[in-house]
């Protein structure tokens, strides 16, 4: 078996046609704290922080939202507001691409020319229904924020805690391995996996059961929330 990531999991992305519908639930209802934001036109982003230090980011189409390969517009209209992809951080890019190769994954979209950011991508069909971001970052959250001029927000006192999605899976065994391989620590539980990394507030629930994807965002200090269209998946109390 491949050697696992050395990986942290940072954080949770929904995709949204646009911030400010969005914001009414995950900062005006739920509490989350603006931790950075910007728009480099392909797309946009801006980071919420919950009570537990779990962050969520809303993706958005950029100021480029009309051109045909937009990412974030293509996503909305076959799956709509729903989990787009989990950013895991890595100290080195090139030793997890080594790593998640040998594992038998093909990394895509691979971008290491930037000192203060590297990526690469995992596609759906290899994980398990959503996008895994594998990034290295020379930057911490504050120095990305001060870098776009921006001053990080803390959670509203009575924010809600955001621990992890729930995903649904087919092959648990499958499941096991591909979570283990990108650095959880997987346990069972009675519908599944959870999948959990010690420097991170965050962890994976995955319940057996198809198709593969997301279900929803498991929160802590709020009652369940329907998936609703331009804002974001379910919510459901943990």
């Amino acid at each position: 078996m491949a050697d696992a990531l050395d990986a942290v999991l940072d954080h949770v992305a929904i995709a949204v046609p646009a911030w400010e519908p969005a914001e009414r639930r995950w900062r005006d209802e739920l509490g989350g704290g603006r931790v950075a934001w910007g728009d480099n036109g392909a797309f946009a982003s801006r980071q919420l922080r919950f009570a537990n230090g779990a962050k969520l980011e809303l993706l958005a189409p950029g100021s480029r939202a009309d051109a045909p390969d937009n990412f974030v517009r293509r996503f909305l209209a076959r799956f709509g507001s729903t989990v787009h992809h989990l950013t895991l951080k890595v100290p080195d890019l090139q030793q997890a691409l080594a790593v998640v190769t040998a594992g038998g994954f093909e990394p895509v979209d691979v971008r290491d020319d930037n000192e203060r950011w590297k990526e690469a991508f995992l596609r759906p069909s290899q994980v398990g229904g959503l996008v895994v971001q594998v990034a290295q970052s020379s930057q911490t959250d504050e120095q990305w924020a001060r870098a776009s001029g921006h001053t990080p927000e803390p959670p509203r006192p009575d924010a809600a805690a955001l621990l992890g999605p729930r995903l649904r899976h087919p092959d648990v065994d499958r499941a096991r391995t591909v979570w283990t391989l990108l650095g959880a620590t997987v346990s069972p539980t009675s519908t599944g996996l959870q999948c959990s990394w010690p420097d991170s507030p965050l962890d994976v629930i995955v319940d057996v059961g198809a198709p593969a994807g997301a279900v929803a965002l498991r929160m802590r200090g709020t009652g369940a929330l329907p998936a609703e269209d331009g804002v974001g998946p379910a919510v459901e109390p943990g």
